[in-house]
């Protein structure tokens, strides 16, 4: 009898421990997974960049028993702007009914942010039913790296200021602001800021940008000729890198011929961006754009409040100049952040004063944080082959004097032997 007891409480145990299992097993389970044609297992480390579209069909098989108003979703976790860009990083099919045993396919479309950190983080497929408890998770390492070195460089901010909709023989003034999004380094990038139907254009260079890292081109000022007719102009920004690379974006530009003269108490026409991006320990240039449009010579005297604090400035070519009748000018001003000066926003005014009138315009400039430049393995070897020479002339110049030390007293003891 109490082997018989036994027996019976062994196959109790035995039957609440597969009762749950079987159970959990009757629900549904993933067949396979492919993405992008490629089949994946649960727990792959996967290779991605930014940008990257991924295609992931998931084939499901059910249980024992019919599965009801079943879903399967697709989520991306990891990225810190995913409530605004939730269409990217997560996907649903629509809810399904499977009989028992079968199979079925379904596809599920996620991309990869442009701007998601080169990080790694995980890609989860989750299938789940109405009334079941359990879920049925996979999950994948995605491996983020940067965009391919040909597409790594994104137009992030393009801007005309003061407006698009601008009278003939007036100028406009661009805000061109970039990202590199690659692995890598770029080199020699240059923005050039045309409007093909006028034959107009401006330029600017800066010689790298690291990855991950934003400039911008602010110093480009267009006028447009006082001949031009009233149309619709297309301005167009080219940013070309790495020698045989290039991205163009453009904006539409509305020029209107003036239908009254300009009157006579507003004879100067002042062109300036509204903020500037300073780089600490590095000038960077404010342009200001003077019109003369009466008909007689001008002298403009300009000058700066507010930099002070935490920066130095100065004009180029000078703080006073003269612009004659009908003509413009460009004069720089040149603002560099002062050591230790606090990161952030900075507002500074500049004044225009002439014999007819006063200008006074404002302005923001956003200070970088004060991070020390790296340097590459070049420059430090640079460095070292430099201190090398100078040790090596000073190793010979104290060679050369103790040699001529040792024969001036040779010389004096023969002579003091010769005396003797």
């Amino acid at each position: 009898m109490n082997k018989g007891k036994i027996v019976s409480a062994i196959l109790m145990v035995l039957m609440l421990v597969a009762v749950p299992a079987v159970m959990a097993q009757d629900f549904l389970t993933i067949d396979t997974v492919r993405i992008n044609g490629d089949r994946a297992e649960d727990g792959d480390i996967l290779y991605v960049e930014r940008g990257d579209t991924m295609n992931v069909r998931v084939t499901v098989e059910a249980g024992s028993e019919d599965v009801r108003n079943a879903q399967i979703q697709g989520l991306i976790s990891g990225y810190r702007y995913a409530q605004y860009e939730r269409d990217m990083v997560t996907d649903y099919t629509r809810t399904f009914n499977l009989p028992a045993g079968q199979k079925r396919s379904f596809d599920l479309k996620l991309e990869v942010p442009t701007y998601m950190d080169m990080k790694d983080v995980k890609l989860r497929l989750i299938v789940s039913d109405e009334n079941n408890p359990n879920l049925i998770t996979y999950n994948y390492q995605l491996s983020v790296h940067g965009i391919a070195e040909e597409k790594a460089l994104k137009i992030t901010d393009f801007y005309i200021s003061p407006s698009t909709t601008m009278e003939a023989g007036r100028a406009i003034s661009t805000t061109l602001r970039v990202k590199n999004l690659g692995n890598y380094r770029l080199d020699d990038v240059t923005a050039r800021i045309s409007i093909p139907a006028l034959g107009i254009s401006a330029f600017e260079t800066i010689d790298e940008i690291r990855p991950d890292e934003s400039v911008s081109f602010e110093a480009l000022v267009l006028r447009i000729p006082p001949n031009a007719l009233s149309g619709d102009y297309e301005v167009v920004a080219t940013v070309e890198f790495d020698r045989f690379h290039s991205i163009r974006e453009t904006k539409r530009l509305i020029v209107k011929a003036p239908d009254v003269p300009v009157a006579p108490e507003k004879k100067t026409v002042i062109t300036v961006p509204e903020s500037i991006q300073l780089t600490p320990r590095t000038s960077s240039i404010y342009p200001i754009l003077i019109e003369n449009q009466g008909t007689k010579a001008q002298n403009y005297v300009l000058s700066v409040s507010g930099v002070s604090e935490w920066g130095t400035s100065r004009f180029d070519p000078a703080s006073v100049v003269v612009v004659r009748g009908g003509e413009s000018q460009t004069v720089y001003l040149h603002l560099t952040p002062k050591a230790g000066a606090e990161a952030g926003d900075h507002v500074f005014r500049v004044r225009i004063q002439s014999a007819d009138e006063t200008r006074e315009f404002s302005a923001v400039a956003t200070v970088k944080d004060d991070v020390a430049p790296r340097m590459d393995l070049r420059t430090v070897l640079e460095w070292a082959l430099v201190i090398l020479v100078i040790v090596l002339i000073i190793l010979g110049l104290v060679l050369v004097f103790t040699r001529l030390r040792k024969g001036g007293k040779g010389d004096s003891e023969d002579e003091t032997q010769t005396y003797y």
